[in-house]
């Protein structure tokens, strides 16, 4: 019995051996040697196409589908841009199901984008009040947060944000006391989330100004990402139109009420900050003569 279960054992790590040296060879064959190396050159993590190799195989991705993939990462790289967001899209394509035919204009898109928002991030980055924040903050490198405002910047442009709006946004932060009261992570954040604000496509100019409020109110980063389903809440509790709760929300704000009250207000409906049915005058225009009041 020892002696059969010992062969098995051997048969079994030899088996096992085989097969790692077989997917390995696939693995490589996938990308060729001049694209691996290319991308190595330009700063792609070799771990990370390694795992590209992987899923594409996993996929039954081609050589030729893997290598339209891997382009743009490797242009990205090439230009100290955050290249992941290639493989995040990549994998969640993979993932999905969807053809690299059909991921190939959203991944031509996220390189165009980055390189957009690096254009106007990276000299707004070295301001002297920006390094002063990012040095009082400590948690954020100064590498790290220019890569993130650049992925923040980057979706709002891809949701077809802008990019004044974006310009309009940096400026103010860097010219107001927002840069004094917000952390590193909250203006990522609120950069971040300025094409989800019901506002942002009919008002883009004052949807940059009520985030950078918010900021300048005491609004940290998990503040703001509750702020877009907050309004949305509000529009539909008080049934008022957006920019009338944007005006609650910047009456909210002027009223330094803290943050926490003024999301609450309004996931409640209480687009003033009053009890339902109260509103400031002004706010309740849209509701008028149509006789709906928010719900009890």
């Amino acid at each position: 019995m020892n002696t059969y279960s010992t062969y098995f054992k051997i048969a079994g790590a030899c088996l096992i051996g085989i097969l790692w040296l077989f997917s390995t060879n696939v693995v490589n064959a996938q990308i060729s040697q001049d694209a691996m190396n290319r991308a190595i050159e330009a700063g792609v993590d070799p771990v990370r196409l390694d795992q590209l190799g992987e899923r594409a195989v996993q996929s039954g991705i081609s050589s030729e589908e893997l290598l339209r993939i891997l382009e743009p990462a490797t242009a990205m790289a090439g230009e100290n841009l955050p290249y992941e967001l290639i493989f995040e899209k990549a994998f969640e394509g993979m993932s999905k199901g969807v053809p690299v035919s059909r991921m190939q204009p959203v991944l031509a898109s996220i390189a165009s984008s980055s390189s957009q928002a690096a254009g106007i991030t990276d000299n707004w980055v070295q301001r002297p009040g920006v390094q002063r924040m990012l040095s009082r903050d400590g948690r954020m490198s100064q590498q790290r947060f220019r890569n993130e405002m650049i992925r923040a910047g980057s979706k709002g442009l891809m949701q077809s944000m802008d990019r004044e709006v974006l310009v309009q946004t940096l400026e103010e932060v860097a010219g107001g006391p927002a840069l004094e009261r917000s952390s590193a992570s909250g203006i990522v954040t609120a950069i971040s989330i300025l094409s989800d604000l019901p506002t942002a496509a009919s008002e883009p100019a004052a949807t940059a100004r009520m985030v950078v409020s918010a900021l300048e109110g005491g609004f940290e980063s998990e503040d703001l990402l509750k702020l877009p389903g907050a309004m949305n809440m509000a529009q539909r509790r008080s049934r008022l139109p957006a920019q009338a709760v944007a005006e609650g929300l910047r009456r909210q704000l002027q009223g330094g009420s803290p943050a926490s009250d003024i999301l609450q207000n309004l996931f409640n409906g209480n687009v003033g900050g009053g009890p339902p049915g109260n509103l400031p005058p002004g706010l309740d225009g849209g509701r008028q003569g149509r006789g709906q009041g928010p719900p009890g």
